[in-house]
C-alpha cells in the first residue's frame, strides 16, 4: 500500500521537482543497514546549509543519525555505505562528503533524479 506524505510547503518550494507522487511513498524495502561506527557518525554531526535561512540539521540519535530540515520534521538516517545513507521517511539519500582534514564539509541530497548540496556552516 502505497501513502503520500504531506509535506511542508517550504520544502517543497526548496525542492520543487524533487517532490513528485513518485518520490513520495513510505513502502522502501526493510533492512538493518550497514554498520557506520560512532566515530564516523560524529564527524557527519552538524548543520549544513542549503540556502540562506534553509538548513540541514544531522545529530545523533541512539546508535544512528538524524536529519531535519529547517521547519520539517526529522527523519532518521540508515546506512547504506560508511558516506551514503537512506532517509527513510521518503525515497532519498544524503552523501557526506569529506575534506582532506577527515572532516565532514558537505552533504548531498539525492532525490528524484536531483542532487542538491549543502556547505557544512563552522
Amino acid at each position: 500500500m502505497n501513502r503520500m506524505l504531506i509535506l511542508p510547503l517550504s520544502l517543497a518550494l526548496a525542492f520543487p521537482a524533487c517532490f513528485s507522487a513518485a518520490a513520495q511513498t513510505t513502502d522502501a524495502p526493510a533492512d538493518s543497514g550497514v554498520f557506520v561506527s560512532e566515530g564516523t557518525l560524529d564527524t557527519y554531526v552538524g548543520t549544513y546549509v542549503i540556502s540562506p535561512g534553509f538548513e540541514l540539521k544531522v545529530w545523533r540519535e541512539g546508535e544512528g543519525l538524524m536529519l531535519q530540515a529547517t521547519g520539517q520534521a526529522a527523519w532518521p538516517l540508515l546506512g547504506i555505505s560508511e558516506t551514503v545513507f537512506r532517509v527513510q521517511a521518503v525515497d532519498a539519500k544524503v552523501s557526506f562528503g569529506v575534506n582532506a582534514a577527515g572532516e565532514a564539509d558537505q552533504v548531498v541530497l539525492f532525490m528524484d533524479g536531483r542532487e542538491t548540496k549543502a556547505i557544512r556552516k563552522r
